[in-house]
């Protein structure tokens, strides 16, 4: 208990920190833009080592936060980005004989009717388990992924402070779905805690992946069970530690392009997607490409992957108003969605990102003008919903650009996949997908009202439980160190409750 308490305790200090500080930039930015970006380079300067410290420190759901923020220097402040990057390999392993316990509970303590030998020593940790090279009764080798021992309860206080986290930044950033966002990562949270749910992920995608190149694991299901998952052994190195130098670049492009290739297969024709394809997950054995760590997946349904195809063949002919239409139409459009504002910021997106190499742009003042546009935008946006999943999407697709990246760091992502695009589409249709297409049309569109007036409702339901959020916040400001760390962090936060009072 003492232990979650030091944890939350931790947690709520360094919300009430970084919150309060871009809750006082906020303000400050309509006095002063310039002094306000100059205060925000001085919170990320001092917020970015502390967030990753923290999470470095108690993992569980944090280091998948911090692999995230890792991943994004497209979103997020660079001192964060750079912070958080060594919580991309190794996470902090279970001690053996936690290990060894949790094995004997969940094997009923007959562990040796399953596994002959375990290596003490883990091959790889991550945030939620670790994976160790044993053999089977039988002498087959296998990769046996155990769960820490305790993990619940650490998850279930990650998620509240997350949820919390998200509470008071939806004061800076209003029009942006954290709600969702929540609501997601709590979801997979629970799934990723059931390895009995990846098992049935990976037997899911195996076969459909196997025409792009890119290998699953087989499960033994007689030795599986909800905290401990056996697989085929994987032979090979992690893309993340793999020197990429001693890879030519005719191999770079082709990991990266089966990774797209798997990706489009997802995404348009399965209908179900891996949504955690960092270096880490991704394991290199000569010419042969493996893809492990099921436990964050998410689905499609049958009309968006049809959308998705249609996105995706505007993409290729470089139509940025055909992309925003499709758009438009996957999510459900409400009164004061201004489409040509959106597609205006579309097309300067793609003029910038399409066509210059990631090196050239990143840390530009091209790209910071750039990502100031389109969260400006963000923060007036209304009218668009786009489906639950796309979160997920959102969170995959950018740990596969930034795999791609680093593979082939002088195309962008969309020079990698346009060529890629044309084996999803040929020159005619049949009729029965055509009928199909119809059939879809006609039943979305007589069902347009209901979700205009679901969708309406749910942005208006509920509590607004932000002021008592402010306020708890308020006094957990006092357990700051005194100086200016707590002078500040109260004033922010005396005016975010202020701001979320007026709004009432």
């Amino acid at each position: 208990m003492s232990l979650l308490v030091r944890r939350a305790g931790e947690g709520l200090a360094i919300l009430t920190w970084i919150g309060g500080q871009h809750l006082l930039r906020a303000q400050l930015a309509r006095v002063s833009p310039w002094l306000a970006s100059k205060w925000a380079r001085r919170i990320d300067r001092q917020g970015g080592p502390w967030l990753a410290s923290y999470c470095r420190r108690h993992g569980a759901l944090l280091t998948k936060i911090g692999q995230f923020v890792a991943s994004r220097p497209d979103l997020l402040p660079l001192d964060y980005v750079d912070a958080c990057a060594g919580l991309r390999d190794q996470a902090r392993p279970s001690p053996s004989a936690l290990i060894r316990l949790q094995l004997d509970v969940a094997y009923e303590h007959r562990t040796a009717d399953h596994l002959a030998r375990i290596d003490d020593a883990p091959i790889a940790a991550a945030s939620f388990g670790q994976v160790h090279r044993a053999w089977l009764t039988d002498g087959t080798l296998v990769a046996v992924k155990i769960q820490h021992p305790g993990l619940a309860p650490l998850v279930a206080c990650d998620l509240w402070l997350l949820r919390l986290s998200l509470r008071l930044f939806a004061l800076v950033v209003p029009r942006i779905p954290l709600q969702l966002i929540a609501e997601e990562i709590a979801r997979t949270a629970k799934e990723e805690q059931d390895y009995l749910h990846e098992g049935l992920a990976a037997d899911r995608l195996r076969s459909a992946l196997a025409g792009t190149g890119v290998l699953v694991p087989r499960v033994f299901w007689a030795h599986t069970r909800e905290k401990v998952l056996v697989m085929e052994f994987a032979t090979g190195t992690t893309l993340a530690q793999t020197d990429l130098a001693t890879l030519s670049a005719e191999r770079r492009r082709d990991i990266a392009g089966k990774l797209i290739d798997a990706y489009l297969t997802m995404l348009v024709e399965i209908g179900y997607f891996h949504c955690d394809p960092h270096a880490g997950n991704l394991i290199v054995d000569g010419d042969r490409l493996w893809l492990i760590d099921f436990g964050m997946t998410s689905t499609i349904d049958a009309r968006e992957r049809a959308l998705y195809r249609r996105f995706l063949d505007r993409l290729r002919s470089e139509d940025t108003d055909g992309m925003v239409d499709v758009l438009c139409e996957l999510g459900q459009v409400l009164p004061g969605t201004d489409r040509a504002a959106l597609k205006d910021l579309a097309r300067t997106v793609y003029s910038e990102l399409g066509n210059l190499s990631p090196n050239a742009f990143k840390g530009s003042r091209r790209q910071l003008e750039l990502g100031e546009r389109v969260m400006n935008f963000i923060r007036r946006m209304e009218g668009l919903v786009l489906p639950r999943h796309t979160i997920l999407l959102s969170r995959g697709m950018g740990l596969l650009e930034g795999v791609c990246t680093e593979l082939v760091p002088d195309e962008n992502f969309v020079q990698l996949a346009r060529p890629r695009l044309r084996r999803l589409f040929s020159p005619w249709r049949t009729a029965s997908e055509a009928w199909a297409d119809l059939q879809r049309f006609w039943r979305d569109l007589r069902a347009l009202p209901t979700r205009i007036e679901d969708a309406l409702e749910a942005r208006t339901a509920g509590p607004d439980l932000t002021p008592l959020l402010c306020a708890v916040l308020l006094v957990a400001a006092l357990q700051l160190p005194d100086g200016w760390f707590r002078l500040t962090a109260l004033i922010a936060l005396a005016l975010g409750l202020v701001v979320s009072l007026r709004r009432r």
